[in-house]
This record gives structure tokens, sequence and C-alpha cells, in this order.
């Protein structure tokens, strides 16, 4: 009897709630060491636990016809709002033990959930770069190679496109497609898990165009999500960047990348012209600066690239408005946080490893010469 009752005191419902907290820090603590070394996340985390862990969401969500994770994020969204409620409330009422117990409710749901996120997949986020890994020298790169790489690019991008009817494609079956193009993946095997390779779609992809998101990676279901509303010029390259998310890889630009040469030697016209469509626009970026040389390779595009930009332009600015900037500023300190202290400035880095990969290649042309 005496067992049970010292039982019960301990797990009564607030000192379940320290325990929890006591528990997360822990995890915490472990996480905080590992992701110090870069090595040790890469073949324990990300090529080890993370493959093998992620055969839960497999079982819980992948089935499902709709986004578990748009609900979660909801429920997630209702609680905390309630708990912060309760907390003021208290607060404002001077109701010290209410205010205790909300707070330590609080604290505790934070804990769990920020633990949870890197115990299930964002511990990805300090896997060894990308570019290491293949071997890509992005330190020397000059103004002159992204000037060489953006001609070539223009004249592929500008013939791929005449070669296509665009405005006569459909997205239906585009999302299967590509998920068993990922799953033939042999250019960065070991790189990415194969475990799970499956996109969803949005609840609603008019709310998240509010948002201005073209997709996104849950990483607490490991769910992708494409909004199925966007331009289909950059339809199949979101697509691949989110299941690249999927995979393991957590850099921004490193999805980009990963999109790109999955997409620039596939067989369709379209998926192709969406690699390339995408990375020049990237690799303009670098030209911004010098507005008379930006011009300058930008009015090379064809008219028909061209008409395709400003559809997209025109697309996302009918959703312009206050919560796209709150969702952008909130996502671009979420980034800094995750080891891209360059925010949402990361994606267009991109343009890097392309040059990179790029001048790569050429090396490799001469030595076989």
């Amino acid at each position: 009897m005496k067992m049970k009752a010292r039982l019960y005191r301990l797990f009564s419902r607030n000192n379940f709630y320290f325990i929890v907290i006591a528990c997360c820090l822990l995890i915490q603590v472990g996480i905080s060491i590992l992701h110090t070394n870069p090595q040790a996340v890469e073949y324990y985390y990300s090529r080890g636990f993370y493959p093998k862990f992620s055969y839960l969401s497999i079982l819980l969500f992948s089935w499902l016809p709709f986004s578990f994770g748009d609900l979660l994020y909801g429920v997630l969204v209702l609680l905390f709002s309630s708990l912060l409620f309760r907390i003021a409330q208290a607060l404002y009422r001077s109701e010290w033990n209410m205010l205790k117990r909300k707070t330590v409710q609080f604290l505790a749901l934070l804990s769990l959930v920020y633990t949870f996120f890197y115990v299930n997949w964002g511990l990805n986020y300090y896997r060894i770069p990308l570019a290491d890994q293949i071997g890509l020298d992005t330190e020397s790169i000059h103004i002159d190679d992204y000037i060489q790489v953006v001609d070539k690019y223009v004249l592929i991008v500008n013939s791929l496109r005449d070669s296509l009817d665009l405005e006569q494609k459909d997205k239906r079956g585009v999302r299967r497609d590509l998920e068993q193009w990922m799953r033939a993946d042999t250019l960065f095997h070991g790189i990415l898990s194969q475990s799970q390779i499956h996109g969803k779609s949005p609840i609603s992809s008019a709310i998240i165009s509010y948002f201005t998101v073209s997709g996104y990676f849950n990483p607490f279901t490991l769910e992708v999500q494409v909004n199925q509303n966007i331009p289909l010029a950059s339809y199949p390259f979101v697509n691949v960047h989110e299941l690249a998310h999927q995979m393991g890889i957590g850099f921004e630009d490193e999805c980009n990348f990963i999109a790109f040469r999955k997409l620039m030697y596939h067989k369709d016209l379209w998926y192709r012209y969406s690699a390339y469509y995408e990375a020049v626009q990237y690799l303009l970026y670098p030209l911004y600066g010098d507005k008379e040389l930006y011009e300058k390779y930008r009015n090379k595009l064809s008219p028909k690239v061209r008409a395709d930009l400003a559809y997209e332009r025109a697309f996302w600015q009918q959703y312009s408005g206050w919560v796209d900037k709150i969702s952008n500023l909130f996502y671009n300190q979420y980034l800094k946080h995750n080891n891209q202290p360059e925010g949402m400035e990361r994606y267009s880095m991109m343009a890097k490893l392309v040059v990179a990969w790029e001048k790569q290649q050429g090396k490799a042309a001469v030595i076989r010469d």
C-alpha cells in the first residue's frame, strides 16, 4: 500500500509534468552535444536512426488521404493559446496556484514538442553539408562563374520552353510520377533516406497560398504537402524539393539543388524545364547588385519564359498581405535557429551549389580529355 501511495504521489498530475520537463531536458542535453558533431549526426542519426524511426510515421500517417499534420498544427495552436489565456487569466486574478499549474503545463508541452521535433527529424539540420559529401568547392566562386553558367542555362531554358506546350499540362499524376522517380534514385545514394517517399495535398491550398507557401514538410508527421494552386512552371520542382526534406535533407539550398539535379535529365520536358526555370532565377540573383548586368541577362530569356515569370509573380502578389509578412518573418527566424544563419536567403544559395557542380563537371571533362 505504501508503494502504491508513493507511485500515486510520484505520478500525480503536477509531478507528471515536472517529470516530462526533466526527461525532455535530459534528451535536449544529448541533442545539443550531438549536433556539434556533424559526422556523428550524419552516420548515427541521418543514415542510422532517422530512416528506421521514420517507419513510425509511415504506419501512422502515410495511409491517410488527408494531411494529418495540418490538423496537428491546429490542435497545437489551440492548446498553446488556451494555456496562455489561462496563464494570463490567473495572473490577472492573482490565482497563484492556477498560475503555477498552467505555467508548468505550458512548459511541459513546449518541451515535449521541441524535443520531439529534433528526435523525429530536426537533427537533419546538423548533418554533413551536401557540398562536402559530393566534393563541391563552393568557396572559390566568382561573379564570372555565375555569368558563365547563366549564359549556358538561359539557352537551355529558352529551348525547353519553346518545345513545351505548358498550358496543356495537367498536375494530376505528377506527384506519384515524381515519387517513383525519387525511389529509383542512385544519384544521391546513401545521402537520401528511402524509407518514406510520399506526398500529399494540403487540406486547403487556398489557405496556405495566403502564407505564400508553395509546399511544406511537416517535421512532426513527416508528411509532404504541395500547394495544388501554384503555377505549372514550378510545380515539379517544388514536389521534389519537399520530398528531399522527407528524405532527410534539412538545408533549403540543398533541397533546391537535389530537385534541380534530379529533374534536369528527366525524359519529361516539363520536369526538365521546371528544373532550369528555377535554377536560372537563383543564378540571376547574385547579379542583382549590378542592375545593368542583371537586366542584360534577364532580357536574354525568351518571351515565353518571361511570361511564366510574370504570371508567377502576379499569382503570389494576389495573396500578399500581413499574413505572409508575419509567416515569412517567423520562418526566417526558424531557419536561423536551425543552423541556417542566412534565414530565407538560404534558398538562393542553391546558385553556389549549381555553379560549383558545373565547375566540377568541367574539370572532370578536362581530365577525361
